[in-house]
């Protein structure tokens, strides 16, 4: 009996290993990429140099340790714990089955509190309370679309709808003062201006979610807990990179088939999240240089990317059932 229970172990430790060990190189890799590439690359030499001795080159050690680094780190904290929250929400529903943060309306209502407290309040300092209100709303009505509704279309209706009236609303509130590009920030999701600025609203949260995150996503644990790990880690994307969900459900699915434990596949699953949004930041970017002038924004917004690749594996998954 006891061999029996030994030898499952084993393969998800090994899978997790190497799992883990390729996403963690793809991060290393990518976080290099962000910081070195953009509207002026830095070569390698100059990057040493900005890093090394920033005296010596000060317009590059400006565009490294002002613009790209914190914009760097955090895709890497957002796509972590969006991967997070997928994963708690799966353990909030318990029907085994990986929930979008996103396209569930968490973050929909996670970004409209944003920006009500934002828009209310009239300083951005009050947009962390008003993201972690809107995104504990949010958990409370997946939980109870979660008990209530039995059918699961009926219970994707009922996210998605939320997900597609929340932003409308987030525009309602915004088009008197034309901010489009605001609302594409807040709503589509995107890491452009995030500066150091941007972590003033977010390093307390972050203080927070990534523990009580981790450890819900790991364990069972209690119901309050869970609830709050989801609203935490929610809010936490929110104000660090808008309502960017696609990565999360993305990087929770992949490692549901390579690792084992929870603490395993958590671990795993913020690995590949960094990883991907990292990813999608710099292809977000690298599509600006070669698209004509975008008007109210500057930048495509990574979200749009992610919309693209969320229905394109939804059509894929699709096309496999059949």
């Amino acid at each position: 009996m006891e061999q029996t229970l030994e030898l499952p172990s084993s393969a998800p430790g090994k899978g997790f290993v190497r799992f883990g060990a390729l996403c963690g190189v793809a991060l290393c890799i990518l976080f290099v990429m962000n910081l070195a590439l953009g509207v002026v690359t830095l070569a390698p030499e100059r990057l040493l140099t900005a890093i090394a001795a920033p005296a010596a080159d000060p317009a590059a050690a400006a565009i490294l340790f002002n613009i790209r680094l914190p914009r760097a780190l955090l895709a890497c904290c957002a796509g972590a714990l969006a991967a997070l929250a997928a994963l708690i929400l799966e353990r909030i529903a318990g029907d085994g089955e990986v929930h979008d943060p996103g396209w569930s309306g968490v973050m929909a209502l996670g970004a409209l509190g944003a920006v009500m407290a934002l828009t209310i309040a009239g300083s951005a300092s009050w947009s962390a309370p008003g993201a972690v209100i809107g995104s504990a709303v949010g958990v409370a009505l997946f939980l109870a679309t979660q008990r209530r509704l039995q059918r699961a279309w009926r219970r994707r209706v009922v996210g998605l709808s939320i997900a597609v009236i929340a932003p409308a609303l987030v525009f309602a509130l915004l088009i008197g003062d034309v901010r489009i590009a605001t609302w594409v920030r807040w709503c589509l999701g995107s890491l452009e201006q995030r500066d150091w600025q941007t972590w003033s609203g977010v390093w307390v949260l972050l203080l927070v979610a990534a523990p009580v995150g981790a450890v819900s996503a790991a364990k069972p644990g209690l119901p309050w807990m869970r609830n709050a790990g989801a609203t935490l880690t929610v809010a936490t994307v929110v104000v660090a990179a808008g309502a960017i969900g696609w990565v999360g459900l993305a990087a929770a699915r992949w490692t549901g088939a390579v690792t084992g434990s929870g603490a395993q596949r958590a671990t795993a699953a913020g690995l590949l999240g960094a990883a991907l949004l990292l990813g999608v930041d710099l292809a977000a970017r690298g599509a600006t240089t070669l698209l004509p002038s975008l008007g109210l924004v500057s930048e495509v917004p990574a979200g749009a990317l992610l919309i693209v690749l969320g229905a394109a594996s939804f059509l894929a998954a699709h096309i496999r059932k059949r």
